[in-house]
């Protein structure tokens, strides 16, 4: 496998603005080519009327989005998807 995705799911809280609240954590496993995929989305979605905020840093792999942010158009919901690459070396998922 190419990374580890670690998504969490987030709902707004009652009664604040921009205080989100964990609702679940998903973690998967997935191939470079679903990797690219994932990331190539991002304009797609700004076009929907949704945020997407991609965070780039140097990992093991080369400099490459490491985070993902997305906030639904009616900024009820947020996605926050966390990429950890497979490190050859250390034979384990590392971030940088």
């Amino acid at each position: 496998m190419y990374c580890k995705m670690i998504k969490e799911f987030y709902e707004l809280k009652e009664g604040t603005k921009t205080a989100y609240q964990l609702i679940r954590t998903e973690e998967k496993e997935m191939p470079e080519s679903h990797y690219k995929n994932y990331v190539d989305a991002a304009p797609f979605f700004r076009r929907l009327g949704g945020s997407e905020t991609l965070e780039r840093a140097y990992t093991c792999a080369g400099y490459l989005v490491n985070k993902i942010t997305s906030k639904s158009p009616d900024r009820q919901k947020k996605n926050v998807a966390r990429f950890y690459f497979w490190n050859q070396t250390k034979n384990e998922y590392s971030k940088y």
